[in-house]
């Protein structure tokens, strides 16, 4: 049985023997050639020019026959390979006998053939074609050497050459096995691409979400089934790539007239489509070209999306308001029932009973018109340096001496002003009311990093436990008595308003709130 070919690819294979067999042809005639052009000036050289000027005849007869066999009937091709390996073998033996010895021209062709058997047959096959080269070159020297006079000065150099023969073999086997590695590897990466690809064709054509990829030449280069819907493009075309003008004209005269600049967002409606698309421009820069990627959604979709989430809001909101002040009314209510029959010594606890319960119904009423107010945010530049300070002095004045400001860099953002106080002074307010009592001061940091701006407020007290942080900045949370719980999620809402992010921080020794946003360079 016979050991694995080379190339596991029969077409590379069949490629590597026809390029093989024209390399054959060019040498045969090449040999012919150079042979009537010298043969007055080197007679000399040849000691049988019959056996040579036949050997080279037949070597290009045969080499047309099998290059023409190849082409023609590539079938059984391990054993057209293996015949064309013995021919060449044989026509070179052929051709050092004739010239009385083993000559450079004869002994390169031998190492060509040798090499190029360890691509083209398997490994044992190779190994008996360099043992006949060896015997070609080796043994019929030696009988020439006894029986036909020849000068044994040859036989030293046809060693060396049966010597190269073997070294050429093993370089072969390496170069083979390299080969072998190197087409497992890419034939391994070759399939995994193919998979990722079917994935990616797979996730394409199951979202819902449209995906139009256009060339600089308003080609398109990629899409899915979903922007064909949304597109109104028809059915038949789906597989096929076109150029945009062709397949949606109004979404290509959209383009000639408007820029399609990066993240830009716009609605797109067409008479060949129904729907009213959104559409997202996303730039893919490649090595060679630019593609723009049109991510498309219906919009209409995307409204009752938006729907939902409010109502949604809206009805986690209404049970929480509901929640929040049924503990009042029922105080109210206990309250009132004793009212009816209490001593008018008792009167005004409970009078006071119910005035609390009521205007803590009116704060917790209050605060939700607060957080309902959509205010417009008015970004401006501050300088935290001086800002900070200011803060403290004007805003917490009755407990400027327990904040500690540390302003480290100059650092410079963009934040709606009255926004950034109402905030810090709800987390400032909040440290100094859970620190510890043996560390009244807490302390504000505000320093820049990477670009980004960053404002600590650190309080030293026992922090919060594992099972209340997720809660932190949710509506109506809260560990105070008489807090609405409400602080900390309009904090949140007012840093992300201002493109800014609000988060807990939990310290060995306390409790830090962070606010970080992108900072501004100062020129």
């Amino acid at each position: 049985m016979h050991a694995a070919l080379p190339s596991s690819n029969p077409s590379t294979l069949y490629r590597l023997g026809i390029w093989y067999g024209v390399y054959r042809l060019i040498i045969s005639f090449s040999l012919i050639l150079i042979f009537f052009l010298t043969f007055q000036k080197l007679k000399s050289n040849y000691e049988h020019i019959g056996v040579y000027l036949f050997t080279l005849l037949a070597y290009s007869f045969l080499g047309t026959l099998q290059l023409l066999a190849l082409k023609l009937f590539p079938i059984a091709l391990p054993r057209q390979l293996l015949l064309i390996s013995l021919i060449d073998v044989g026509c070179f033996s052929s051709l050092t006998f004739a010239m009385g010895g083993p000559t450079l021209h004869i002994g390169l062709l031998f190492v060509i053939t040798i090499f190029v058997t360890n691509l083209l047959i398997s490994r044992s096959q190779a190994f008996s074609i360099t043992l006949l080269s060896v015997i070609a070159v080796l043994y019929l020297q030696l009988f020439g050497s006894w029986f036909m006079t020849s000068d044994l000065s040859k036989i030293g150099n046809s060693t060396f050459l049966a010597f190269l023969f073997f070294v050429v073999y093993s370089t072969g086997q390496f170069a083979v096995q390299r080969f072998r590695l190197l087409e497992n590897i890419s034939i391994s990466q070759s399939l995994e691409l193919l998979q990722l690809q079917n994935i990616n064709r797979y996730i394409l054509e199951q979202i819902d979400m449209g995906y139009l990829a256009i060339d600089e030449k308003m080609q398109v280069v990629l899409s899915n089934p979903a922007a064909y819907t949304l597109l109104g493009i028809p059915a038949l075309m789906v597989f096929r790539s076109a150029p945009l003008e062709e397949i949606q004209p109004d979404l290509y005269q959209y383009l000639q007239q408007n820029s399609a600049n990066q993240g830009e967002r716009f609605i797109f409606e067409t008479m060949q489509s129904r729907y009213s698309i959104h559409i997202r421009v996303q730039k893919l820069e490649l090595p060679q070209q630019t593609l723009t990627l049109f991510v498309m959604q219906d919009a209409q979709k995307i409204n009752q999306q938006v729907q939902q989430l409010k109502l949604a809001a809206l009805g986690q909101l209404s049970a929480s308001i509901a929640h929040e002040i049924r503990n009042p009314l029922a105080s109210i209510v206990q309250a009132n029932n004793l009212l009816i029959d209490a001593d008018s010594e008792q009167h005004p606890m409970l009078i006071n009973m119910i005035q609390k319960q009521t205007q803590r119904i009116d704060h917790i009423i209050q605060s939700t018109l607060n957080m309902a107010h959509n205010q417009a945010t008015l970004p401006i530049d501050i300088q935290l340096k001086q800002f900070l300070p200011q803060l403290v002095l004007e805003d917490l004045y009755e407990v400027h001496h327990k904040i500690i400001v540390e302003v480290r860099d100059a650092v410079l953002i963009s934040f709606d002003e009255a926004q950034l106080r109402q905030v810090l002074i709800n987390l400032i307010r909040n440290a100094l009311r859970h620190t510890a009592p043996e560390k009244p001061q807490i302390c504000v940091y505000a320093y820049q990093q990477d670009g980004y701006a960053f404002i600590d407020v650190v309080d030293f007290g026992e922090g919060i436990t594992a099972d209340k942080v997720h809660s932190l900045f949710h509506p109506f949370f809260t560990t105070q008595i008489d807090g609405t719980g409400l602080g900390l999620y309009l904090s949140r809402s007012f840093c992300e308003a201002n493109q800014a992010k609000l988060s807990y921080v939990k310290l060995q020794d306390g409790t830090c709130f962070r606010i970080e946003c992108p900072a501004i360079q100062i020129q």
